[in-house]
């Protein structure tokens, strides 16, 4: 690789990983991609042992396929394939397959990803290799509420669960800027948005670059992202590719949100929402019990609610495993006027091709048996 920096960032989903990608992204020296490789959702510790060449093949087709039927990105894995023949670790691995996408980038001198819901797994990055950082996006929990409500596939009030994965990317948040210190970062939401210059000065400096003026310069975002391996966030109130700054995106929530939502976030998290500086509105407290109601309604909810009252903890447990193909959302198309973003995967024909090619890919790779 042209450098031995890696960068991994992380969020719960809805909260602005998708902006610091693309600030990063349209740095000269650095390409961000997101959720493409998904080295923790499809990789580590996925295919063990990971010495022998039945695996490997396995590793590489799958994640050649899934990229190519859901991103429409053509990856060479014979070149892959070649590349990690020697590979006997995970740090070696991941180095690796960053590196091939960093070839297909040649001006590009730096590499990272961005995964929504793997902030378990920062720690676990940056353990890979002390050359590695880690950033981490949080946003406000009444805004990531309203977001992932409009694109989420849930029944019923099932949606509340991003509320027990917000708890915990912020309680592990805090352990990250503990531990780790240089080498991981938290960005706040609302805090790029009030102040892009400081922010993108914070970012350069983590990154270890200079500032590239591109950053402050979102008008020039929709040409200079076009490479195929960039991802363009999606409004959920417009529906349309979205770039850049705007401080109204840190209170659109407010008009969307409906009362029992707000007194009960305010009512679980208050104290965390005053340590982080987020404003407390006025609530309505009768409203209180309709939403706990609603909480205790739900085994899932339940059950999350009742840990998070004893030990203080949430959860990163998502409502349906998101390394299931079954359960997997359309990409966004950047260069659709507007967007579906409730599309289901499973109901497209790439899913069809996706699942007969998988079979190809298993039956092949009986031939690495004896290896």
């Amino acid at each position: 690789m042209k450098k031995e920096i890696l960068l991994f960032g992380s969020s719960t989903p809805r909260s602005g990983g998708s902006l610091v990608s693309n600030i990063l992204s349209v740095h000269k020296d650095i390409i961000i991609t997101q959720d493409l490789i998904h080295f923790f959702r499809h990789i580590y510790k996925k295919y063990l042992p990971l010495h022998t060449a039945q695996n490997k093949f396995l590793l590489v087709e799958e994640m050649c396929l899934r990229i190519k039927t859901r991103n429409n990105i053509t990856l060479n894995s014979k070149q892959i394939l070649k590349n990690i023949k020697n590979v006997k670790n995970y740090a070696q691995l991941v180095k690796k397959i960053f590196s091939y996408i960093l070839e297909n980038n040649n001006k590009k001198k730096i590499i990272g990803e961005t995964a929504n819901g793997e902030w378990r797994n920062i720690g676990v990055f940056l353990n890979l290799d002390n050359n590695n950082k880690c950033y981490q996006v949080i946003r406000d929990p009444r805004a990531v509420l309203v977001s992932w409500k409009k694109i989420s596939f849930s029944k019923n009030y099932d949606y509340l669960n991003i509320l027990f994965n917000w708890i915990d990317s912020i309680n592990f948040s805090k352990e990250y800027l503990r531990k780790y210190k240089s080498r991981y970062m938290r960005l706040k939401f609302e805090e790029i948005h009030s102040d892009p210059k400081k922010n993108i000065y914070k970012i350069c400096k983590f990154a270890n670059v200079k500032l590239d003026n591109n950053m402050l310069k979102p008008e020039k975002w929709p040409s200079l992202l076009q490479n195929k391996f960039n991802h363009i966030n999606v409004s959920v109130y417009n529906k349309k590719n979205i770039f850049g700054f705007s401080k109204k995106r840190s209170t659109n929530w407010k008009y969307h949100i409906k009362d029992w939502e707000l007194t009960l976030i305010q009512f679980l998290f208050k104290n965390q929402l005053k340590q982080l500086g987020y404003k407390i509105y006025k609530d309505d407290k009768k409203l209180l019990a309709k939403g706990l109601k609603i909480l205790e309604s739900s085994s899932l909810l339940n059950k999350n609610y009742k840990f998070y009252k004893k030990n203080g903890k949430g959860t990163d447990k998502r409502l349906n495993d998101p390394s299931n193909p079954k359960n997997w959302g359309v990409i966004p198309n950047m260069n659709a006027k507007k967007q579906n973003l409730q599309a289901r995967f499973i109901d497209t024909a790439d899913y069809k091709i996706f699942a007969k090619k998988m079979k190809e890919i298993k039956r092949n790779s009986k031939k690495f048996f004896y290896d």
